[in-house]
């Protein structure tokens, strides 16, 4: 599992103090329906707006949160722009004493950033509530949305992504069919209306569980199309219910499993294929990542680790059907999903996208349509987070130079500067 939602922020938290610390659900928002506005005014530090699941969330699989967050005002952890809110959760297991704290940054106002909190060291397989706590008294307004928890698997985690998107594509004439009602265990499902579209191989969605279709009889005097499905239905179908033919995803894997012969492929399907993923310099800079302050007695510590390593990922996608309508509305409706324009969303990041050119025709069969050629841009990291110090002064010191050589002789010696030197202390 990739990632997991722990709050989308679409319903309010609740304030420990609404009138200092008001809480919103507004439809400005990253995804879903909506995000959480906080409105703070002056005088609100130490006021909490907080979360508690139905249930405790089990987040050991995952060792990183991440958080969007759109603000008023910049939040760097120095003295002109000090941290402004700090992030917290609480599991059932923890001893006295143990907290799970971070201090959310703000780099820019007015825009929505992404932030990361590493967990990997903190207890966190029953977690009770999610808070978060005003560190200032000045008043300022901040949004929130798609709080995740992330265990990242680069390829893996966007060839997840990318079967997602590609699931469920409506089919123009065997979406939504109306059919007559049918017992829990039937092997039979009558659409009602004759549908000369429907045929053997085709993969049916009945209440959000896939059948095979076995066989197809047309029934023209009784205007029906019989369908035998295998299995059998798991749940009764009534009177309202709807079934819709989809495309399955299949991704391929070569050379340990052949691509399946065509008899044995539904249809239609749209067949997933990696063709490479190797490093891309151009997309990359060389500057080390810093992320999860958090306060550790009198000090505030940060992690740093490397740069990720920019990386790219090419893939083939083949929509296939026997009826040519199909066909080309499965090729239509990646085109509308899948652009340079919508990207594709991995663990709450939206990763560039762009289809390439297929090969020439005279190194392809003629007369066979071409799949689309992905071009999906992401990153791989390169070492572990390692906690270190979060500097607050920066010391310099100025003098006269000290002569290199001793006035007395030839040689080089060293003489000592002078005690009196000026000292500058930046404060960060």
């Amino acid at each position: 599992m990739p990632s997991a939602l722990v709050h989308g922020f679409e319903a309010p938290w609740a304030s420990s103090d609404p009138a200092l610390l008001d809480t919103a659900v507004i439809p400005f928002r990253v995804q879903g329906s909506g995000s959480l506005q906080l409105t703070v005014r002056a005088g609100a530090a130490g006021v909490t707006a907080s979360y508690t699941p139905a249930s405790p969330l089990d987040l050991g699989d995952f060792d990183e949160l991440r958080l969007w967050t759109f603000s008023t005002r910049t939040s760097e952890g120095n003295q002109r722009r000090p941290f402004l809110l700090e992030l917290s959760f609480t599991d059932a297991g923890d001893a006295p004493g143990e907290e799970h704290r971070w201090l959310i940054p703000v780099d820019r106002t007015r825009v929505w950033e992404q932030h990361r909190f590493g967990l990997a060291d903190d207890r966190r397989s029953a977690v009770t509530s999610v808070a978060v706590r005003c560190l200032t008294d000045a008043s300022f307004l901040i949004r929130f949305d798609e709080l995740l928890a992330v265990a990242e698997e680069p390829l893996t985690d966007v060839e997840a992504a990318l079967i997602g998107l590609l699931e469920a594509m409506p089919l123009p004439g065997v979406t939504d069919l109306a059919v007559q009602p049918a017992a829990a265990g039937a092997a039979t499902v009558v659409v009602t209306g004759l549908n000369r579209r429907l045929h053997e191989g085709n993969t049916l969605d009945v209440g959000g569980a896939r059948h095979s279709v076995t066989g197809v009889a047309h029934n023209v005097p009784g205007d029906t199309t019989t369908l035998t499905v295998a299995p059998v239905l798991g749940s009764a179908l009534g009177p309202a219910a709807t079934v819709s033919v989809v495309a399955p995803v299949i991704v391929e894997e070569e050379p340990f499993a052949s691509p399946a012969a065509a008899a044995d492929l539904p249809d239609p399907v749209v067949l997933v294929t990696l063709t490479d993923q190797r490093e891309e310099p151009e997309r990359g800079w060389n500057i080390t990542q810093r992320d999860s302050y958090r306060p550790s007695g009198a000090l505030t510590v940060c992690s740093v680790r490397p740069a990720a390593r920019p990386v790219l990922v090419e893939y083939q996608l083949l929509p296939a059907a026997s009826d040519r309508g199909q066909s080309t509305a499965l090729r239509a409706e990646i085109l509308r999903r899948v652009g340079i324009d919508t990207g594709l969303r991995v663990n709450g990041t939206v990763l560039p996208v762009r289809t390439l050119l297929p090969p020439p025709l005279d190194v392809r069969v003629r007369a066979v349509p071409a799949p689309v050629y992905l071009h999906i841009g992401t990153r791989v990291e390169t070492g572990p987070r390692i906690q270190l110090p979060l500097a607050a002064n920066a010391a310099m010191q100025s003098g006269p130079l000290a002569s290199p050589f001793d006035p007395a002789g030839d040689e080089p010696a060293p003489v000592p500067a002078p005690e009196d030197q000026e000292g500058i202390v930046l404060r960060l």
